[in-house]
């Protein structure tokens, strides 16, 4: 079985508090959109374009790119046998079947049995972005971006040939992920990357889970 992926399903948030975060990306013009019922912690899905957020009132390893499996079982025992290291793997007829991993870099990657939520048509057709302008992408930090660009490659992400002004960086189509590897000196943390018309300078956010969102001018 060949590594993949999956689909993309969410950028998955560990927060404190789902009130604040969701008041937070509200107010950035994110849209909320529909949850199953799977979790037994709080949990709601925003999205903006093309990134799509899980908020879990809950602990764990954070921000995960997570995908979906339905093969999730035979996905685990193909990424064992190719020698990566599992994270967690939480298996078996009574659980939620998931498990996870880390890239290079020691981002964390959790590839899910099913869908967690289920974006309305109001949400998902939407064109307006809210203040932050277009979003570009999720990007990761890495002091190797070929061996981390590599890695998500031989997991089934596509290598793009566009580039994002004025970030060392290398993109990706992660299983429907806009995904960029950028270099950990331009900037040490994962972040959701946006472009803006009319910005003088690059704009930095900080989200309540500590993400952070950097708004970057635009040409036009």
């Amino acid at each position: 079985m060949a590594l993949a992926l999956g689909r993309f399903h969410e950028i998955s948030l560990s927060t404190r508090s789902l009130d604040e975060s969701l008041d937070f990306y509200g107010t950035l013009g994110f849209q909320r959109g529909e949850i199953e019922t799977v979790w037994p912690h709080p949990y709601a899905v925003l999205r903006n374009g093309p990134l799509w957020l899980g908020l879990h009132e809950y602990r764990f390893p954070s921000p995960s790119v997570t995908c979906v499996r339905e093969d999730l079982i035979e996905a685990l025992e193909a990424f064992r046998d190719s020698g990566a290291v599992i994270a967690f793997a939480k298996t078996g007829p009574d659980c939620f079947n998931e498990f996870g991993l880390r890239d290079p870099a020691g981002h964390m990657i959790t590839l899910l049995e099913r869908p967690t939520h289920q974006l309305s048509s109001e949400v998902s057709h939407a064109t307006d972005h809210g203040s932050l302008g277009e979003p570009l992408a999720f990007s990761l930090p890495s002091a190797a971006c070929e061996i981390s660009s590599g890695f998500w490659q031989a997991i089934g992400a596509r290598p793009h040939d566009q580039s994002i002004k004025g970030i060392p960086a290398l993109l990706h189509d992660a299983a429907g992920l806009p995904l960029a590897i950028h270099d950990e000196t331009w900037f040490p943390s994962p972040a959701l990357l946006f472009q803006r018309a009319g910005l003088p300078e690059k704009l930095v956010l900080e989200s309540p889970e500590g993400l952070a969102l950097i708004v970057l001018p635009s040409d036009s």
